[in-house]
């Protein structure tokens, strides 16, 4: 259960990032371009608290 967590935060990581390369005109950050920044932030610090409660359990 706990992999299948970590293999979809980092998956929807990863399209997240997709998405947000695709996304053109990067010379003012629009509202659409803040929402993207913030689920890649989001779901980063979701990914490293799950790596290290992970970490933390093995020990």
């Amino acid at each position: 259960m706990k992999n299948q967590k970590l293999v979809m935060l980092a998956v929807l990581l990863i399209i997240s990032i997709g998405t947000f390369t695709r996304i053109t005109g990067n010379e003012n950050i629009r509202t659409v371009q803040f929402l993207s920044i913030f689920v890649i932030g989001a779901l980063t610090s979701l990914l490293i608290s799950e790596v290290a409660e992970m970490i933390k359990g093995k020990k």
